[in-house]
């Protein structure tokens, strides 16, 4: 008989339940709460290599070499012989003359130039979003059992970067300017004094500029984010006897990054630049001013630079709640959340630079009589550096929030 009485008040109640409830807790009384369960799995790997070079050589060579030569060429009478002179008396004509070279101004102008530019790198970004809800609502009024949550998360990425750059700049210009002049005159008759010749011109210069540089840039950027949004709502409308409702979230996220960056620049240069007027003479020599002026500039740059920014965001909600009035269990919730980040940077950079400038003026004059000539100077400006940068940042941000109702 007492059987028989719950059994009607069970029906009774049942009833009192609104259809929703019934079919969301599966059941008015003594309903098994609802199971549900997420599980989320993200994986990133991104490898990415550049490499670069770039490759410059350079042979300049200029050259002006004029040669003059003169000499007299004898002229008179007959002869001479044993038996005297012939008739008519003493040959004719004056000594003989030798010729006397003459020219204008003589240079030799170069410019060169020559460079490399090399430059490699690599960006990357990755980004992991995951978004979890879970809402469950328990009907039956007696001895409805709690609903079952659990999310499972899991993201990993994995950045391999490297960058590697090299530039060579060789050069070698050279520049000369050596005129030749040469005058005189073969002997007379006897009694008789030949005239040398004179060289005789304006200046003469070289002239040279040469410019050679060499630039290596290598660089990495990289950024990783990770989001990772859980929430679950458990609610029950049951009264007496009711079972707690249970949550477990777990999220693990893990960020790994790894950056090289590798730069190289090397400049050699050799210049080289002569003025070497040479005047040779059995008279007088006159000339014009000599010089020889030389620009050198030489210079090698290389820089390397690795970046790289990550980020991990993740939030976990649980909300449980119940109308129960007698004989209730408690909510059971576990929150975990667990967070990697790993960056590794190398940066190496190199720069050299060498330069060998030589500059001169070198003038000769032999004569048998004056030498007349102007200014000689010989002038240079050799500019030679090398400038090398290597430099890392990495920025890590973590962000965790977990919250139980």
């Amino acid at each position: 008989m007492r059987s028989k009485l719950i059994a009607a008040a069970i029906s009774i109640v049942a009833l009192a339940v609104p259809a929703q409830a019934m079919a969301d807790g599966g059941g008015s009384a003594g309903a098994g709460g609802l199971g549900q369960a997420q599980l989320a799995g993200q994986t990133a790997t991104t490898l990415q290599g550049a490499l670069s070079s770039a490759n410059a050589q350079q042979t300049a060579t200029n050259s002006n070499a004029p040669v003059s030569v003169a000499g007299g060429q004898p002229s008179g009478g007959g002869k001479p012989c044993d038996c005297g002179a012939p008739m008519g008396g003493k040959p004719m004509g004056g000594p003989p003359m030798g010729g006397s070279p003459a020219g204008g101004s003589n240079s030799a102008n170069q410019g060169a130039i020559n460079g490399a530019v090399s430059g490699a790198g690599n960006n990357a970004n990755t980004t992991q979003n995951n978004t979890q809800t879970q809402i469950a609502s328990a009907g039956g009024a007696i001895g409805g059992g709690g609903p079952g949550q659990a999310q499972g998360s899991s993201q990993k990425s994995v950045t391999g970067q490297l960058a590697g750059s090299s530039a060579n700049a060789n050069q070698t210009a050279v520049n000369g300017n050596s005129p030749s002049s040469a005058g005189g005159s073969p002997s007379g008759p006897k009694g008789d004094d030949p005239s040398g010749g004179d060289p005789s011109g304006a200046g003469n210069s070289a002239n040279q500029g040469a410019a050679n540089g060499a630039l290596s840039g290598a660089g990495n950027n990289a950024g990783t984010t990770q989001t990772n949004t859980q929430t679950q709502n458990a609610g029950s409308d049951c009264q007496v006897g009711c079972g707690g409702s249970g949550q477990a979230q777990a999220a693990g996220q893990s960020a790994a990054t790894l950056q090289g960056a590798l730069s190289g620049a090397n400049a050699n240069q050799t210049a080289v630049n002569a003025n070497v007027p040479v005047n040779i003479a059995g008279g007088d020599v006159s000339g014009g001013s000599n010089s020889a002026n030389q620009g050198a500039i030489n210079g090698a740059a290389s820089f390397a630079g690795n970046n790289a920014n990550t980020t991990q965001d993740n939030t976990q909600t649980q909300n449980a709640g119940s109308n129960c009035q007698v004989g209730c269990g408690g909510a059971g919730q576990a929150q975990l959340s667990g967070q990697e980040a790993l960056t590794g940077q190398l940066a190496a950079s190199c720069a050299n630079a060498n330069q060998t400038a030589v500059n001169a003026n070198v003038p000769v004059n032999i004569a048998g009589g004056d030498i007349w000539g102007g200014d000689n100077s010989a002038n240079q400006f050799a500019l030679n550096g090398a400038l090398s940068g290597a430099g890392n940042n990495a920025g890590t941000t973590q962000n965790g929030a977990q919250t139980q109702t």
